[in-house]
């Protein structure tokens, strides 16, 4: 069923090309396919959780196809839309919603509504990880914190206000407008400023979400700051975060530890430099958690060559790093080695 969804929507696509151009429609993708191995991580009983297991695919989420549309609608207001799936080109076409939302830009900015990556995410963050979808990320990873309010995954129903650019700053304020999810008083926001070439990011997140039968409700506090600079084939970037709660520290996508990291700090260090086609950059990050949680460190280190700008390949080494607690034994803790290679071509 989803090959004859698959060949309908690209034949579609290639009859209606003209009238797409006419619509402001344009379709796009990215498709990327790694082969990693990941070694290590601590069982109780002293065995290896995971001993040279080998992972094709794109198991942290770059491939995907998205729809972009506009409409011109006068007096410089305009119409915006964008629909978007994930996908996995090793997993016979594994297909999940990405951001997916509808609103209206112009002089004043811009007003969305729907599924959306947080301004938490979008500032600074994913932004600023050159391995980010890769095994080598620095997000769940020990560099920085996971979760759908941190750096990972969407969230439904928001209303989100984006600013014009004034002085070099952009910015974004977002509200989860349905509190029936659970995520009671959502806000969060963000904002980045650029001044030739350095930037400088601030932004926070708040939310109650509402517990269940065997769970108690969460408060998520989430603060981060940060700086970066870029040119002359030079990238230095430092970012630090206060977080009260944030995803599983995650050694491989799909391939979690185990190990839950709620509150703590989060520091994460990237330098790169290109030279060419060839980008080499190293990423460092240390988790310090409170209170009866374990510390983690983070590192990679990996080469990219870009034939141009929209398709290249990488390849590197990671490493993730989860502390004991009080010398105790605990599943999921322990040192995970991740090595491996991969390809991307963006259309």
């Amino acid at each position: 069923m989803q090959k004859k969804l698959l060949a309908i929507a690209v034949g579609a696509t290639m009859v209606a090309a003209p009238m797409f151009a006419q619509a402001d429609v344009k379709l796009k993708g990215k498709i990327q396919v790694e082969v990693a191995n990941i070694d290590g991580g601590d069982q109780l009983d002293g065995s290896s959780r995971y001993d040279g297991v080998t992972v094709q695919g794109d198991n942290n989420g770059m491939s995907r196809w998205l729809i972009d549309a506009s409409k011109d609608l006068g007096n410089g207001l305009k119409a915006i839309g964008r629909v978007a799936w994930q996908i996995n080109p090793s997993n016979n076409f594994d297909q999940r919603n990405r951001d997916q939302y509808v609103g209206l830009a112009g002089g004043f900015g811009a007003v969305v509504l729907g599924r959306l990556p947080t301004p938490y995410k979008m500032n600074g963050g994913v932004k600023w990880d050159p391995y980010v979808a890769t095994f080598m990320q620095a997000r769940q990873a020990g560099g920085m914190s996971g979760s759908a309010l941190g750096h990972n995954s969407f969230v439904d129903d928001v209303v989100a206000y984006v600013m014009p650019e004034i002085a070099g700053i952009n910015a974004t304020f977002a509200y989860v407008g349905d509190e029936t999810g659970g995520m009671n008083g959502t806000w969060t926001a963000g904002g980045t400023g650029k001044w030739g070439p350095i930037e400088v990011i601030l932004a926070a997140t708040g939310a109650d979400i509402a517990g269940t039968a065997d769970e108690d409700a969460t408060n998520v506090d989430q603060k981060k700051i940060g700086i970066r600079y870029k040119g002359n084939g030079l990238t230095a970037a430092w970012q630090y975060e206060d977080v009260d709660t944030s995803g599983p520290i995650n050694a491989y996508g799909g391939m979690p530890t185990g190990f839950d990291a709620g509150a703590g700090k989060f520091n994460f260090i990237n330098l790169g430099y290109k030279f060419g086609n060839t980008l080499i950059a190293g990423n460092y990050g240390r988790f310090s958690g409170e209170t009866g949680v374990a510390d983690a460190d983070y590192g990679a280190l990996g080469v990219r060559y870009f034939f141009d700008k929209k398709v290249s390949v990488y390849g590197g080494y990671a490493t993730t790093d989860v502390k004991k607690i009080n010398s105790e034994p605990k599943a999921g803790v322990g040192q995970y080695d991740r090595w491996g290679a991969g390809m991307r071509y963006d259309f």
